[in-house]
């Protein structure tokens, strides 16, 4: 793993395959990082066809440096620009799994001749008001004096901590609220059997993108996880369609 420096002074680890333009970056979810099912599967692919791919831990995750309950979708979304803008020289395609998929959208609306095209994997924007939306008052409560909330996970055995900094960071950072100028080609994939982001997300980002190019395809049978080998198939058809 190699490491990179944020203006904070922490690091951020991340994997690199050279190859030919565009880049494709992966953006992976909350509490997961860069050596998830479709991370490795969509480098796999990427090296056979000699497509040049980053993926990286944000912070508070996987390898890379800082505690997670002090970052929010702000940051994480830094850590993203940070990639795009000093590894990579020529356009990229971001790839934004779930809280990923929030931050590529971000880094879309940034970085508009930086960014070729985003695939969004279950993408999550304004995750947090939804979380938020159904804690009850004894979650609220500790949220307001204790600064953060464990829930339980369903991928394992920590719980996620939504803290108040992540939450605050959420406000800051809403899309679905108003329209999302972003004009480059988008695809959306989901799971019809995805209980963590309801499919109204992605119908959500369609209704309220710039972009005129932008399609989502929804699988009846897949979950939030959207890993198993026929779902892999469409991300790396979608990657293929977007680069060619």
């Amino acid at each position: 793993m190699k490491k990179i420096y944020h203006s904070s002074g922490m690091y951020i680890t991340y994997s690199i395959q050279s190859g030919k333009s565009p880049y494709v970056i992966f953006l992976h979810g909350l509490m997961s990082d860069m050596h998830g099912t479709k991370a490795i599967a969509i480098g796999k692919h990427l090296s056979e066809n000699g497509i040049g791919y980053i993926r990286f831990d944000c912070r508070g995750h996987g390898q890379s440096e800082g505690n997670f309950p002090e970052f929010g979708i702000g940051d994480w979304a830094d850590d993203a620009s940070l990639i795009i803008n000093e590894l990579t020289k020529e356009p990229v395609i971001l790839v934004g799994s779930s809280m990923g998929g929030w931050s590529m959208l971000l880094n879309a609306i940034r970085y508009p001749k930086k960014v070729h095209g985003l695939i969004g994997i279950a993408p999550a924007p304004d995750f947090t008001e939804n979380i938020l939306n159904n804690f009850n008052d004894k979650e609220i409560f500790q949220l307001s004096n204790k600064g953060y909330v464990e829930i339980p996970s369903d991928y394992g055995d920590s719980p996620y901590i939504i803290s108040k900094k992540l939450i605050n960071s959420g406000k800051e950072n809403l899309l679905l609220n108003k329209k999302i100028k972003i004009n480059c080609p988008v695809h959306l994939l989901h799971g019809g059997q995805d209980t963590d982001v309801p499919i109204e997300t992605s119908l959500n980002i369609m209704e309220q993108i710039e972009s005129g190019d932008v399609k989502l395809t929804i699988v009846k049978s897949a979950n939030h996880q959207f890993s198993e080998q026929k779902n892999l198939k469409l991300i790396f058809e979608s990657i293929n369609e977007m680069i060619n």
